[in-house]
């Protein structure tokens, strides 16, 4: 066999193993943006039952304020909790809508910028959430025994309690506060706050950017790897 065809037959080889390769990472990025998908399908959910939840509670604290107009010692804290659930809802809003704007049919790393976009506005809700939540409870206890059970918490658990309460969620607010200050560069630079926050952001949305990030740093193997 002479060299010429040697050199044919294997050019010939290497493109059918080009093509084996290239039909391979297709299927392998095909299954991966499959994963991503679903996951992203299961935040999508998860978001919709949040938004169902704040409108029912948000309806539930408009009727209880309409039923305690006069009554100061109960309007405002129901005002209080209401205000808190708008925003809530206004974030479930804004986290919805960029959980459906996510278009995996263009490239992945604008793709991998629009989840990037939602689980930081997702871990940004849900640790103000958790840090307010302390202030939440006094009026919470406030408005539910009055609405569950006709109970006034003024007079039933006194006043003093009720403030010791409220002044106790604001010196773990503060605490809180102070915490995250200290502790912010071990946020940026990953370890257990990282995966903390990535745990509050969602296991879904997690595992959607992982799917992305796998697909792009092959991507970016390919580029890197001479012709």
């Amino acid at each position: 066999m002479e060299l010429d065809e040697m050199q044919k037959r294997w050019a010939v080889q290497d493109a059918k193993l080009d093509e084996v390769l290239r039909l391979n990472r297709k299927l392998l990025d095909s299954e991966r943006l499959g994963r991503a998908r679903s996951a992203l399908q299961r935040l999508r959910i998860g978001l919709a039952l949040e938004l169902l939840l704040n409108t029912v509670s948000i309806a539930a604290l408009g009727a209880f304020i309409g039923n305690h107009l006069g009554e100061l010692r109960f309007l405002l804290p129901a005002v209080a909790l209401d205000v808190a659930a708008v925003a809530i809802l206004a974030s479930s809003v804004g986290q919805f809508a960029r959980a459906h704007g996510v278009d995996f049919t263009g490239p992945v790393t604008s793709s991998q910028r629009s989840l990037e976009a939602l689980r930081v506005l997702r871990i940004r809700t849900t640790q103000w959430v958790l840090l307010l939540s302390p202030l939440a409870w006094t009026p919470l206890l406030v408005v539910a025994l009055q609405a569950l059970f006709g109970v006034d918490a003024y007079a039933t658990l006194g006043v003093p309690y009720l403030a010791l309460n409220l002044l106790f969620g604001v010196a773990f607010v503060l605490l809180m506060r102070l915490a995250a200050r200290r502790w912010a560069h071990r946020l940026e630079r990953g370890g257990w706050a990282r995966r903390w926050a990535e745990a509050l952001a969602g296991t879904s949305l997690t595992a959607a950017l992982g799917q992305l990030a796998s697909i792009a740093d092959f991507e970016r193997e390919q580029r890197a790897t001479p012709a």
